[in-house]
């Protein structure tokens, strides 16, 4: 559910993309291409707390190419993995406005279904909360058809300069 938020949708999307195209930097050669294809569909704040946001729901677009997939032609575990790990540390960008040296301490992915090459699926993670230093968050894959395929849930550290959580 959103709700009223302290922070311009301008500002939650420069967030995002400013720790989208850090990850990209520094990522290695195997995880950089599926992380370049995220695209970014909302930010949905879901809550609040004086002038910041405090938890929020972002969602990313994904097409499947035959290089994330495994031998039976499906997505790979390890892209699976890669696509929330990266879409968690953006989604903590977004509530943890000045996160930087995101690590995920945790992460855990279970796959329901498979989704085959060509399609499109929605990447949704939502950092639930964060603290000075943690975050914590959950996540989903889900089909054109809004079945779920795989789900998350992670944990990053992060520093910032931000004293004020």
């Amino acid at each position: 559910m959103a709700v009223p938020c302290p922070v311009s949708p301008e500002e939650l999307a420069q967030r995002a993309h400013a720790c989208h195209q850090t990850l990209l930097a520094a990522n290695v050669r195997l995880t950089t291409p599926p992380v370049s294809r995220l695209r970014l569909v909302s930010i949905t704040p879901t809550a609040s707390k004086g002038d910041r946001v405090t938890s929020a729901t972002v969602a990313f677009s994904f097409t499947v190419e035959p290089a994330d997939c495994n031998a039976w032609g499906t997505i790979h575990g390890g892209c699976v993995f890669t696509l929330c790990n990266a879409a968690g540390k953006i989604a903590t960008a977004v509530v943890a406005g000045g996160a930087r040296n995101i690590v995920s301490t945790d992460l855990t992915t279970n796959y329901l279904a498979a989704v085959p090459h060509g399609a499109t699926v929605s990447v949704e993670i939502e950092c639930l909360r964060v603290t000075k230093s943690i975050g914590f968050l959950r996540g989903c894959i889900k089909d054109a058809q809004g079945a779920l395929c795989y789900i998350s849930v992670q944990n990053v550290s992060f520093d910032t300069n931000d004293t004020s959580k």
